[in-house]
């Protein structure tokens, strides 16, 4: 039973007779990594609203490693998948306390390690502060890309079972995204990884991708495949 499965998921917004999402099916398994793709409004988000319970499915079910979510504490939900956003919130305060949000007993050189990753240790070695660097209000002192790659960083230095990342990569160029995500690939073996994306680029070596329009999954599997058989 482990893994989270979407089984015959339907979900219609209050006072709409059209579903946001219609006969959702899949498995994410441990060690698997998978991915939606689709464009703006085709249900992506509504999908990890669901999963994390911000709402509740109007049919069918959703379950985490056996347990259906509407029975599983909200909390316990979040420690066991970890939702990395598109839109980053990065609070006033150091660049150690804002990943500590993610672990907050993370030690500096767990802390390194993970700005490594995001290609980002660098840019704060050069910094005559280090960790300790401030990241002003709304991060206004970082680009785009930067805050980006922070909000991942403090994603990733949590343990859970299972990571989302809700089209995290967007503000990244292709060449430092394909670097990250390589890295992330390696310190993940083993979890169960949803990439959710509007870019093909993004998804393109998952092991399974799910094509999702106007809330329905149209076709799914991988990149090769859905390139000979997908319009």
């Amino acid at each position: 039973d482990e893994g989270i499965c979407f089984t015959d998921v339907d979900f219609y917004y209050q006072n709409s007779r059209v579903a946001a999402l219609q006969d959702i099916n899949f498995c994410l398994r441990k060690g698997e990594t998978k991915a939606i793709i689709g464009s703006t409004g085709s249900g992506k988000t509504t999908l990890i609203q669901l999963l994390m319970r911000d709402f509740d499915a109007y049919g069918g079910q959703i379950s985490i490693n056996g347990s259906p979510v509407q029975c599983t504490p909200r909390r316990q939900i979040s420690e066991t998948v970890t939702v990395v956003p598109q839109v980053s919130f990065l609070f006033s305060g150091s660049v150690r306390d804002n990943l500590r949000i993610g672990k907050a007993d993370a030690t500096d050189d767990e802390i390194w390690e993970i700005l490594e990753i995001v290609q980002m240790a660098d840019h704060f070695r050069a910094s005559p502060d280090g960790l300790a660097t401030h990241i002003a209000q709304g991060a206004v002192n970082l680009s785009g890309g930067q805050q980006q790659r922070l909000s991942i960083a403090r994603g990733l230095i949590r343990d859970s079972d299972y990571y989302v990342f809700d089209d995290c990569f967007s503000a990244l160029d292709y060449a430092t995204e394909k670097r990250i995500r390589t890295a992330i690939q390696q310190r993940l073996t083993g979890k169960g990884v949803l990439v959710v994306a509007q870019r093909v680029a993004t998804v393109q070596n998952a092991d399974e991708i799910l094509v999702l329009e106007r809330g329905c999954i149209l076709d799914s599997g991988t990149h090769d495949h859905l390139l000979e058989n997908s319009s």
